[in-house]
């Protein structure tokens, strides 16, 4: 069993949304967490997680979609979302370093709150943060997102740097404040990559796909969807020496323990048989 905790499946037409899950489960992808973008999109990821049973929601406003900081309103509707029984993580916030990014202050603020929401409902985070080199923050001497997860304890919840591709020493002080290093398909083809994919602790480590509908891609069927998991964990075996079942067992096993409470919900779903809710 595999479970990819960070994807944007929802995204997809709704009448995609049976195919993928089921190529998924064809290939032992029996969980799949699928993250909101914004208060509009996080709705849509709970409607999804609704329909199907081993689909789990994240909800939250990614810094790239910021107009403004979350002012009071938007807050209490993330707050609402986060308290629904399909939401396991807050997820996708964060900070981006883009050029065409939002504005700073807005980012930083609205990350603070969000994880103060995360904190309030027990939720993981699983956030947005590019490599140390993008993070690093000459003003202050420091890595602004690290700073941010410091200052909020947000480690009391636990999470994880998804989509990490930064190097060893960045994700070591990511272990040091209690969060797990996600990995995806760029562990295939990102050499500077293997030294964290090998010095991360077994027991910290994720799997993800961060599957969203890929336009720029003509041919449909090179898509990025949960179904490609298993190539990050054959990956992942092959650096490590070890098997997939291995890589199965654990990136498994830590995904439930990041979840914390809401993982035995999650557990008792994803060892049925899986189908849609309405079928």
């Amino acid at each position: 069993m595999l479970i990819d905790t960070h994807a944007h499946i929802h995204q997809h037409t709704k009448e995609e949304w049976n195919d993928i899950v089921q190529r998924a489960l064809k290939k032992n992808v029996c969980g799949i967490f699928t993250s909101g973008t914004s208060i509009e999109d996080s709705r849509l990821a709970i409607e999804m997680a609704s329909i199907y049973k081993n689909i789990f929601a994240g909800i939250g406003v990614h810094p790239t979609e910021l107009t403004q900081s979350l002012n009071t309103v938007d807050l209490v509707k993330i707050s609402e979302l986060a308290g629904s029984s399909q939401v396991v993580v807050m997820s996708e916030i964060g900070i981006d370093h883009q050029k065409q990014s939002p504005s700073r202050e807005w980012q930083v603020e609205s990350f603070f709150n969000q994880i103060n929401i995360a904190k309030k409902h027990s939720l993981p985070i699983i956030f947005h943060i590019r490599e140390e080199g993008d993070d690093y923050d000459a003003r202050s001497a420091r890595s602004t997102a690290i700073s941010i997860l410091k200052e909020s304890s947000a480690g009391e919840v636990g999470g994880a740097a998804h989509y990490f591709q930064g190097r060893w020493t960045h994700a070591k002080e990511l272990l040091d404040l209690g969060f797990h290093i996600s990995l995806a398909k760029t562990l295939t083809r990102i050499t500077e990559l293997e030294e964290t994919a090998l010095n991360t602790p077994s027991s910290r480590i994720l799997l993800e796909t961060d599957a969203y509908p890929q336009l720029f891609k003509k041919n449909r069927s090179k898509w990025t969807e949960p179904k490609d998991i298993p190539i990050v964990a054959g990956k992942l075996a092959e650096l490590r020496g070890t098997t997939i079942n291995e890589v199965e067992a654990f990136t498994t096993e830590n995904a439930l323990e990041m979840i914390s409470k809401r993982s035995p919900n999650v557990q008792s779903i994803i060892n049925k048989s899986i189908a849609p809710a309405n079928a």
